[in-house]
C-alpha cells in the first residue's frame, strides 16, 4: 500500500506545543526526535494495528456513528506512539490557506457529521450512492481534522468499516480496498482532499473512491472465512 502519510495530513503552525522544542517532530512515547526515524516506526506500528482492526467485529450502528467510537479508533491505532492518542487536538492547525475546524467546535461538528452519515444510510440504494456517501464523509471528517496526527488514517479506517457495516445491514458486497493504491493515486487523493476543503466540492474524492471500492471476489470471501 502506498504511504498516505504526508505533511498535508498534519499541518504545523510555527512551534507546536505537540512537538519537541525547536523541532517539527511530534513528542512521542518512543522518544524519537528524528522525523525520518519516527516515520518508519509509526508506519510499522500503525500498519500492524490497522490489520488487527480488520479482524475485530463492528459495533452496533447506534454506537458506530458517534464521536466516542471514532476517537477510540485513533486511540487503538496510535496509543503506543503518541501521548495524545484518543484525544482531540487543542490547537489550531492549517494547511496553506485552508484552516481546519477550531478545537472548541470539533466535538459538535464531528457529532453532527457522524449523525448525518447515519441518517444518509436510508438513501443508499446502489454503488453510486455509496460513493457519494464516502466522498461526503471523508470531506467532512478531513475538514474537522480532530487529531494532531493520524486524521487521514483514522478516517479511511472508519470508512472501510462503514462499508462493511453497509454489507451487513444493507445487503451489499463491497470492500474499500486501499492496498493497491499507487503513489500517483495517493497524490491525486491529497489533491482531491485539498480541493474539497477549499471548495466544498467532493466530486474529486468520489472519483478516488470509485477506484478503491470494489465488489468482493470469491477469493476475498474465502480469505475472510478462514
Amino acid at each position: 500500500m502506498a504511504n498516505f502519510k504526508s505533511r498535508f495530513d498534519e499541518a504545523t503552525n510555527d512551534q507546536s506545543k505537540y512537538c519537541y522544542p525547536g523541532k517539527d517532530v511530534l513528542i512521542n512515547n518512543l522518544g524519537i526526535e528524528s522525523q525520518e526515524e519516527l516515520d518508519v516506526a509509526e508506519r510499522r506500528i500503525t500498519t500492524y494495528m490497522l490489520m488487527n482492526l480488520q479482524a475485530r467485529p463492528l459495533p452496533a450502528p447506534k454506537n458506530f456513528f458517534t464521536p466516542e467510537y471514532y476517537i477510540s479508533l485513533h486511540e487503538t491505532i496510535f496509543e503506543s506512539i503518541y501521548p495524545f492518542a484518543g484525544k482531540t487536538r487543542s490547537e489550531n492547525i492549517t494547511k496553506g490557506n485552508t484552516p481546519f475546524c477550531r478545537p472548541e467546535y470539533i466535538d459538535s461538528y464531528m457529532r453532527e457529521t457522524l449523525d448525518n452519515l447515519r441518517k444518509k444510510l436510508v438513501n443508499i440504494k446502489d454503488k453510486e450512492d455509496i460513493l457519494d456517501w464516502l466522498a461526503y464523509g471523508y470531506g467532512e471528517l478531513n475538514i474537522i481534522h480532530p487529531f494532531r496526527e493520524g486524521n487521514g488514517r483514522v478516517a479511511r479506517e472508519y470508512l472501510r468499516q462503514a462499508v462493511e457495516m453497509m454489507n451487513q445491514h444493507l445487503g451489499f458486497n463491497y470492500e474499500l480496498n486501499l492496498s493497491s493504491v499507487t503513489e500517483k493515486d495517493s497524490a491525486a487523493f491529497m489533491n482531491a482532499s485539498i480541493f474539497s476543503a477549499m471548495t466544498g466540492d467532493n466530486s474529486k474524492l468520489k472519483d478516488f473512491f470509485r477506484t478503491t471500492l470494489h465488489e468482493k471476489t470469491d477469493v476475498n470471501l474465502a480469505k475472510k472465512e478462514r
